[in-house]
């Protein structure tokens, strides 16, 4: 996988909305211990900073609660998750989490990536079968991994996803929850399975549909249906890219079921990427 010029793109993807001049100049103390370089992305509920961790002697990645929302308990408590997340699990395809902050504002202190997202390199051009099912296997992996600690990442987008030399590294784990009930429609609209759109039985299978989202996106270029859509909560036909092998082409299609129950398990999906794949001697 190869994409745009590297840069630090760990900022908020389509989720940033503009924002004021930001509260704290570059140069600025930003938090204790850490100061400011440059805001990233100003989002609906975070900040998101390049900054200098002072303690470690290095750049780094803050996100931190907006001021406007720092009373906000499901805020504050969605930053803490994703700190507690990133700074307890470790995976070569998981972005690296330093520090959990609760004071003066709650904020989780990420590792610097070098890279382009997923979106990025997209928006350049759409990948080959090789390299989507390299994609698409690494993805895999980190994904099981979180589900065998009983977490789900549920947005998946190439917004989240930044990849450089071959490697792809998950990130945003703001929504992250367990599986079972969460908060209906919270996602990204596109990337939404039926059962997020509701709230109700949160699952393995709901991660499954938004990396077959993803990966479909990543084969044809495109992106997925338009949110209004998923206002009358109903899942528009699934389209994979025509050049699709038709084994590749049947398993994404597949991800896209709207019964849960009908879609695939992450070890049958590795299993078909794994046949269109390279060799191998580019996995971890």
């Amino acid at each position: 996988m190869s994409g745009p010029r590297p840069g630090r793109l760990l900022a908020g993807g389509r989720d940033a909305v503009p924002g004021p001049v930001p509260e704290v100049a570059p140069g600025e103390p930003l938090l204790p211990g850490y100061r400011a370089v440059q805001r990233l992305a100003h989002g609906r509920r975070l900040d998101t900073w390049d900054a200098y961790d002072e303690e470690r002697g290095c750049r780094c990645v803050v996100k931190v609660v907006r001021t406007d929302r720092r009373h906000e308990r499901e805020v504050v408590d969605g930053v803490l998750r994703e700190g507690r997340i990133v700074t307890t699990l470790t995976h070569p395809h998981l972005v690296r989490g330093y520090a959990v902050l609760t004071d003066p504002r709650a904020a989780v202190v990420l590792e610097t990536l070098r890279g382009a997202t997923l979106a990025a390199v997209v928006e350049e051009g759409a990948l080959g079968v090789e390299d989507t099912a390299l994609l698409g296997l690494q993805l895999v992996s980190v994904l099981g991994y979180l589900h065998r600690h009983d977490w789900l990442h549920l947005d998946l987008k190439p917004g989240n996803v930044v990849v450089e030399h071959g490697k792809a590294v998950l990130l945003d784990l703001s929504l992250a929850a367990r599986p079972g009930a969460g908060r209906p429609g919270a996602g990204t609209p596109g990337y939404l399975a039926p059962e997020q759109v509701t709230g109700e039985d949160l699952a393995p299978a709901t991660d499954v549909w938004g990396l077959g989202v993803l990966l479909r996106e990543a084969l044809s270029g495109e992106e997925p249906t338009p949110p209004a859509r998923w206002r009358a909560r109903r899942p528009a036909p699934v389209r994979v890219a025509s050049h699709a092998p038709a084994e590749l082409a049947t398993l994404l299609a597949a991800c896209g079921d709207p019964d849960p129950a009908g879609r695939p398990r992450l070890v049958d999906v590795r299993a078909v990427l794994a046949a269109y794949a390279d060799d191998g001697t580019r996995l971890p």
